[in-house]
């Protein structure tokens, strides 16, 4: 019974201690910890896809990044408003990217610093990848808003939606 007993005050000791800790970074950090997340259906009744509704602020400054659907990234790139960035890795960027993209991996974020300081901070710029079952264009959109780019999106239907729909693609040797 001794050992029941002790087993009881662990576990609601760790409860506390666990309550502690959550509701004091919820204090501290800047954005708190997300206790929601807000789901947007992309799509007809018969494609439709769940994706969260994500925005990435991590400096809480301006405005997030978020995601953007094929018709507006479709319209950033006809008027050449923003420059496309393909978080993917080489090899698969190679065997076809969105016309004018530019490859910059996700993994290798910091060996493209020097080509990132050199670009407007103001200029659009839409990251994508293969497409729903791939983040890196959101982990590429938080790095270049942490970084202080101000117009940044996330084009989450990515490299395979952009090719279903038969816009401008090219591949590279």
């Amino acid at each position: 019974m001794n050992q029941m007993n002790k087993l009881i005050k662990d576990i609601l000791t760790l409860i506390v201690v666990s309550t502690v800790l959550g509701i004091s970074a919820q204090a501290v950090l800047p954005n708190g910890i997300g206790l929601r997340t807000e789901i947007t259906v992309i799509g007809d009744d018969s494609t439709g896809v769940a994706v969260p509704a994500v925005s990435i602020n991590p400096n809480g400054e301006g405005e997030a990044a978020s995601n953007i659907s094929l018709n507006n990234a479709y319209s950033a790139f006809e008027s050449n408003a923003a420059l496309f960035i393909d978080a993917r890795s080489p090899e698969d960027f190679g065997t076809g990217h969105i016309t004018r993209a530019i490859n910059l991996p996700v993994h290798a974020f910091m060996d493209s610093l020097p080509y990132l300081e050199k670009l407007d901070p103001g200029r659009h710029i839409i990251t994508y990848c293969d497409g729903e079952d791939c983040n890196a264009s959101i982990d590429l959109a938080a790095d270049l808003k942490m970084m202080g780019f101000a117009n940044v999106n996330f084009f989450f239907g990515g490299w395979q939606e952009w090719r279903d729909a038969g816009y401008p693609i090219e591949s590279s040797p």
